[in-house]
């Protein structure tokens, strides 16, 4: 259970920077949102769970990565994207997920 609050801090610091930081910086050129919302963001997603999986494995609280992974874009679809982005929604849940499954393999390989 130690592990678990620096793990959720780590995930919420990065996601905002990735979902925050990165949006700015493609959005004044007319660079390729969608290089954003179909890579970089699921990319991110993977890697906090990752990294999530591997330093608190499933507990019960395992699900608190996806949901903060949502929960953390949300507000990013009214700043800088419209309403047909929260179909990617899912997407970032589902890779979330993903990256929590794949940290928790490597964790009880240890």
């Amino acid at each position: 259970m130690k592990p678990l609050i620096p793990a959720l801090t780590g995930t919420i610091i990065f996601l905002i920077l990735v979902y925050y930081l990165l949006p700015p910086l493609f959005l004044q050129t007319d660079g390729p949102v969608w290089f954003l919302l179909l890579v970089i963001n699921p990319l991110a997603c993977i890697v906090s769970g990752f990294v999530f999986g591997l330093i608190c494995g499933i507990q019960k609280t395992a699900i608190l990565h996806p949901i903060i992974a949502a929960m953390a874009f949300i507000p990013t679809l009214y700043l800088y994207y419209n309403d047909s982005a929260l179909v990617y929604l899912a997407f970032y849940v589902i890779t979330s997920v993903m990256g929590v499954a794949v940290g928790w393999i490597i964790y009880l390989k240890k």
